[in-house]
């Protein structure tokens, strides 16, 4: 019987240890450390805690061989093993003493002789498993690179096909704007001939209000050259520096568009209104400038009536009331003729107000006072559009009802056990982006795989294992396949929040 030993890596270290607990020489602590007295010192020492090694009853020179090793290394079965010497590790990582039943190398090695004849076998032996080890490596990661190159395959024909669906080609995409881009059109050319009937009442009347109006009109027809180059830009397909499209062009030209409008509109109106205020104009052919203001009334109001109908149409076609698409609708360009044309009928009431107002007390003060309104009117509108768009454009939500309606797809799916960091953000364009982190059902996956399975067969494999590394083998295999699953409920679930919310057009799911 060989006495209490360590392994090499433990041995010096156990020895000092024993030495700091008994006061007695390195040699004599040598010598407890194999007798019977250090094995009982030492348990008492491990159960209370004071020391913490893993020891063997081994031999120092002749290191021990786990049965694991035993039957990878030198390829002997459990039926080579029983008649040989056993040994033990007493090991306490866990707090408790517990034995693993361990051979000599020695035995190990002279069985395995005794089995495969000579040493030069027993290393060919070895020498073909690493070969087919490294082969089996290789075929893994062959495999792995055609999986990986089918797969993302699939995922580019999914987004193409997605990509399609959301911005189609160009045809479809000019399709899509068709309303918007005529009511833009239509505001530029009934808004061209105003300011020139305006500016042209103006000349012949000197009325500050009827510049002011001459003013918006112009600021209008730039705004709306500039929501007309915002369409062009937005039906744009995507870019490998755009990866989302380029439907946010029309909420930065509609923002430009209300930066333009505070300045030029706002700005210009009221310092004529106020320059009226020191110095009154001298208000001639009034006559005529009721008649043009009359014109533009009606131009101003067609075009308004055709702004209505589209974003009315719109919202219809979005599910969303006629106040919730003028807040925080999908087309900004729509929604910004609607609010310009009336302000601009608005505008025109408020100076017709003015200017008979002029006429019949023969002062025009009343004239310049009309001027600031008007001034005010437009500054009112471009922050509501310069608001709307710049939040548009740093990333808005969507309405929590319908994130609420989002999350549910999931939450209702039974491979999922929770979710966690919910974001939806509107990418324009009634499109939106959804992220969440999810915490998947190991157990749900499980089942999934084992529905592919042959549990019988698979049964039957597993009874037939005699060594470690064929059971290594098939939990490999399986790991690689639940993986799979879990790819694949990925895509329908992605597939499925598409399906049931077609704003959704990218979603981005990452395993918890």
């Amino acid at each position: 019987y060989l006495g209490m030993a360590v392994c090499c890596n433990c041995y010096s270290a156990m020895v000092t240890c024993l030495s700091h607990f008994y006061p007695v020489s390195p040699c004599l602590s040598r010598v407890l450390l194999h007798s019977k007295s250090f094995r009982l010192a030492g348990s008492e020492l491990l159960r209370h805690g004071k020391l913490k090694y893993t020891a063997h009853r081994i031999n120092i020179d002749d290191p021990f061989i786990t049965t694991t090793r035993a039957m990878q290394e030198y390829f002997l079965l459990s039926d080579d093993l029983l008649h040989l010497p056993r040994r033990f590790v007493l090991d306490s990582t866990d707090g408790t003493m517990s034995e693993t039943v361990c051979y000599l190398k020695s035995d190990i090695e002279r069985r395995a002789l005794e089995k495969w004849g000579t040493m030069e076998a027993l290393i060919e032996k070895q020498q073909r498993k690493k070969l087919l080890d490294d082969e089996e490596k290789r075929r893994r990661k062959d495999l792995g690179i055609v999986y990986d190159h089918l797969k993302r395959t699939k995922k580019v024909e999914s987004r193409i096909e997605a990509e399609r669906k959301a911005f189609g080609d160009r045809e479809e995409r000019v399709s899509f704007l068709r309303g918007s881009s005529r009511v833009v059109t239509f505001a530029i050319i009934s808004n061209s001939l105003v300011f020139a009937f305006k500016l042209c009442a103006y000349v012949y009347t000197g009325s500050a209000a009827l510049l002011s109006e001459a003013i918006h009109s112009l600021a209008d027809v730039l705004n709306q050259c500039l929501l007309a180059f915002g369409i062009a830009q937005s039906i744009r397909k995507p870019s490998p520096n755009h990866p989302y499209g380029f439907s946010r062009a029309r909420y930065v030209y509609s923002l430009i568009s209300g930066v333009g409008i505070f300045f030029l509109g706002a700005g210009v109106t009221v310092y004529h209104g106020i320059t009226g205020l020191f110095h009154p104009p001298v208000l001639e052919f009034l006559p005529a400038a009721f008649a043009v203001l009359t014109g533009s009334l009606m131009l101003e109001g067609a075009t308004l009536i055709t702004a209505f109908r589209q974003v009315s149409l719109s919202a219809q076609e979005g599910g969303l009331t006629f106040k919730e698409y003028v807040l925080r609708g999908r087309d900004p360009t729509a929604v910004a003729v609607l609010v310009e044309d009336s302000a601009a009928v608005t505008g025109i009431l408020l100076a017709g107000t003015a200017l008979g107002l002029s006429h019949i007390t023969g002062n025009s003060i009343y004239d310049a006072i009309g001027s600031i309104a008007i001034g005010g009117l437009l500054g009112t509108i471009a922050l509501f559009l310069i608001q709307r768009n710049s939040s548009a454009l740093v990333g808005r939500s969507i309405p929590p009802i319908r994130l609420k309606e989002i999350v549910a797809i999931l939450e209702n799916d039974v491979i999922v056990r929770s979710l966690h960091d919910v974001k939806a953000v509107d990418l324009g364009a009634d499109l939106v982006r959804f992220k969440a982190e999810v915490h998947f059902d190991g157990m749900e996956l499980t089942r999934l795989h084992m529905k592919t399975m042959n549990l019988e067969k698979a049964l039957e494999d597993v009874q037939h294992f005699t060594t470690v590394a064929e059971l290594e083998d098939f939990m490999i295999e399986h790991g690689e396949q639940i993986l799979d699953v879990l790819g694949s409920e990925v895509d329908r679930i992605e597939k499925e929040i598409k399906n049931r919310a077609p704003e959704v057009r990218h979603v981005d799911l990452e395993i918890l």
